[in-house]
């Protein structure tokens, strides 16, 4: 049962009840009328009826407001015949009961404004959060198949900063405007924030060539004028789909169906419009499960660490580990890290992890590096890490902790730590390396920085991404691209390491091409701790 269907109810009892309780005051003023001992409690009876009235008000504005008025106006039609009739006792009870009249229909005009506006966004005039909610569970009521596009502007917020907040205003008005004209007959519209609508549709329609048709409406270019300036926009949006009762049976799991939908659309730069699926769902919960159990983990200690060797090329002499994280659950079950990093780089706790990995590496490799000082110690940090004032005094303080060496740790960074702050990314590579700790780009060659910002920063280590390294030795584009960087590496004064090589024919052509170091299967798969500490006891027996 609706929750509509549950109010109506609650509320069709009280509205009963009080008219009951109006009845029988009507009852005692006529008594009061024949009895002149109770005439002085007439005036009490009279009250009584119109906090009745008010209280039928607050219980339903339109259905208090009818039989408020039915009843005053019965008791009007009442005292109205007792003074025809030669009773003047009975006109100071007529003239409250017009005085009753008058102030509930003022009374009930304002609650009605009041309750119009609540529902009704004030800068479009369409229904609003709330609004939304109660058409969508009358629709609901009604039983007949409908549907939702959750619609998102994607650069209003740029609009907003560029133009001013009138000029936004103005944008959101005329994507209504144009919305209700083209499909007024079938489409009703809502916006519930700042740059979101959903629009209802019957279900008589096909429910993705509708969305593209209000996506490809709110693209159309629109010239605004404001203090006599003409601007043009282009909006960009995309929407997520969901219909009754195919894909929700209440209006919460519908809008929060068509907004899974609509997350999947923003993610997916080749459609812009998503119809809901259960596969969404699942991928969202996987998600919340996998949030939760990261929080379980390093409460917990679920994480390890593996180490991923690091290998001289020319004669194969070991030049350090990289540290990689991994995930077991107390139940056996392994995650992993491609679907547990991603989650974490989503909120905070990617800092809690790559907190957890400096600390437990350096702690493991405190006394490996101690015994061997040509050892390196790769450890990966996140842009949103390292892109944070903090990020060097959380290194010290670590370092300061375990008492590793600053001269044996490297820090990888990646090129979209770049993107994200030039300037904070450069100093802090300044006073890393100002410690002794050298700095690697990860990824190269993934493409999120220009050239130029890759040659101004003060790295001592390229890493080719593994997605290059494929097939080098059957493509030849392939190859000259590698080599290419190789060369860059040289021409930035900076060592090369070639990521994921699993064969010796890379092998070959990385050393005719100058490469100064490999990992990757071809030589060695990632350990364990205890396996990698027997790797360095080899440097020993050599």
């Amino acid at each position: 049962m609706g929750k509509i269907r549950r109010i109506y109810k609650k509320e069709n009892f009280f509205l009963l009840l009080l008219v009951a309780l109006f009845a029988g005051s009507q009852i005692l003023i006529m008594i009061a009328n024949k009895v002149p001992e109770l005439g002085v409690y007439k005036g009490v009876f009279g009250a009584l009826q119109y906090g009745i009235c008010l209280i039928m008000l607050y219980v339903n504005i339109e259905k208090g407001k009818r039989i408020a008025f039915t009843l005053i106006l019965l008791s009007i039609a009442g005292l109205v015949g007792t003074v025809l009739h030669g009773n003047r006792d009975a006109l100071p009870g007529l003239i409250n009961a017009l005085f009753y009249l008058l102030t509930i229909a003022i009374i009930s005009n304002f609650i009605s404004r009041r309750e119009r506006e609540s529902r009704t966004d004030f800068i479009t005039g369409v229904k609003n959060r709330k609004g939304l909610y109660l058409s969508l569970e009358e629709k609901i009521e009604d039983g007949n198949e409908f549907y939702i596009a959750y619609i998102s502007l994607s650069n209003f917020k740029s609009i907003n900063d560029s133009y001013g907040h009138a000029y936004g205003d103005e944008v959101l008005r005329r994507i209504v405007a144009r919305i209700e004209d083209k499909f007024n007959a079938t489409c009703s519209v809502s916006r519930i924030g700042g740059a979101e609508f959903v629009i209802s549709y019957d279900g008589s329609v096909d429910a993705q060539d509708m969305a593209d048709r209000l996506l490809a409406t709110i693209r159309e270019k629109l010239t605004i004028e404001i203090d006599d300036t003409k601007s043009d926009c282009y909006l960009e949006c995309f929407a997520g789909v969901a219909g009754y009762p195919m894909h929700a049976t209440d209006y919460e799991a519908l809008i929060k169906n068509a907004d899974i939908a609509m997350t999947e659309a923003g993610a997916n730069k080749s459609k812009k419009a998503y119809l809901f699926s259960n596969e969404m769902l699942d991928k969202i919960n996987r998600q919340v499960y996998l949030r939760n159990l990261i929080k379980e983990g390093l409460a917990h200690d679920y994480f390890y660490l593996v180490y991923q060797p690091q290998f001289e090329l020319d004669d194969k002499k070991l030049r350090g580990f990289e540290t990689l994280i991994r995930m077991k659950t107390p139940s056996g079950e392994f995650v992993s890290p491609g679907e547990f990093i991603p989650v974490s780089e989503k909120s905070d706790l990617i800092i809690q992890i790559d907190e957890y990995v400096l600390l437990r590496a350096m702690k493991e490799f405190r006394d490996v590096v101690m015994k061997h000082p040509e050892l390196t110690l790769s450890v990966n940090v996140s842009s949103k890490n390292f892109a944070d004032n903090g990020f060097v005094d959380k290194v010290k303080r670590l370092m300061e902790v375990t008492q590793f060496p600053g001269s044996n740790l490297e820090i990888e960074i990646t090129e979209y730590t770049m993107a994200k702050s030039m300037e904070l990314t450069s100093d802090n590579i300044d006073k890393l390396r100002a410690m002794g700790i050298m700095v690697a780009l990860d990824d190269f060659g993934t493409g999120y920085t220009s050239l130029n910002y890759v040659a101004s920063m003060p790295i001592d280590l390229l890493k080719i991404d593994k997605s290059l390294i494929d097939d080098i030795e059957n493509d030849s584009k392939r190859r000259e691209f590698v080599r290419a960087v190789i060369t860059m590496g040289q021409l930035m004064d900076c060592e090369v390491i070639s990521e994921g090589v699993e064969n010796d024919n890379q092998i070959n052509c990385l050393r005719e091409d100058g490469c100064d170091y490999v990992q990757g299967f071809v030589w060695s798969k990632p350990l364990m701790y205890e396996d990698a500490i027997k790797l360095t006891e080899t440097i020993e027996m050599e």
